[in-house]
């Protein structure tokens, strides 16, 4: 009889684990929103928000943030999409290796950082560099037609970081960063 009540518990269990949905499989849910002085990195991991606190706090120590946002440290994290959203001082430039060393030490996997940018895009050799207006921050653009944005002035671009290269520059290093869309003439 008990073997019969410990099978029928067992099989309820199973049925119930299965019935949940595997979020770590879904690693990229739904569209990115970035918005103006944001950056959204997608993360591997992140399924318990008292876990995520740690990762939280120590992104919240970085001087490039607007700690006036997101509960007043400039960091919001959604374990429900792996995400997360640093608020960003305008006229500060985003430090990528920093980012991605404060995730690392919360025990999390970056895969993407996604951006919104504005500046002008100069050609140099083979790249097309776009310059920060308000920061002198430099990004290595690549995509379709970004050949076609040199001297359109100031331009808005949103895209994204996806290889390990991009979260190991330094700071002086252009940010090779992939486009999706652009807005010219702001």
């Amino acid at each position: 009889m008990k073997s019969r009540a410990a099978l029928t518990v067992l099989g309820l269990s199973l049925s119930l684990l299965t019935a949940i949905p595997n979020v770590m499989a879904n690693e990229t849910i739904g569209a990115v929103t970035v918005e103006r002085n944001q950056a959204v990195i997608q993360v591997k991991g992140v399924v318990c928000s008292f876990c995520a606190y740690g990762t939280e706090k120590a992104l919240s120590k970085l001087s490039f943030l607007d700690k006036s946002q997101f509960g007043n440290d400039g960091v919001l994290m959604n374990i429900h999409t792996h995400r997360i959203t640093l608020a960003l001082q305008p006229g500060q430039k985003l430090n990528v290796a920093q980012v991605y060393d404060a995730i690392i030490k919360g025990g999390y996997d970056p895969t993407a950082v996604y951006v919104n940018l504005h500046g002008q895009v100069q050609q140099s050799g083979n790249s097309y560099l776009l310059t920060n207006p308000e920061n002198g921050q430099v990004f290595d653009i690549t995509g379709n037609d970004v050949k076609a944005l040199v001297g359109k002035g100031l331009i808005q671009v949103k895209g994204h970081m996806n290889n390990a290269r991009s979260f190991k520059l330094d700071a002086n290093q252009p940010i090779p960063v992939i486009v999706t869309s652009v807005e010219v003439g702001l």
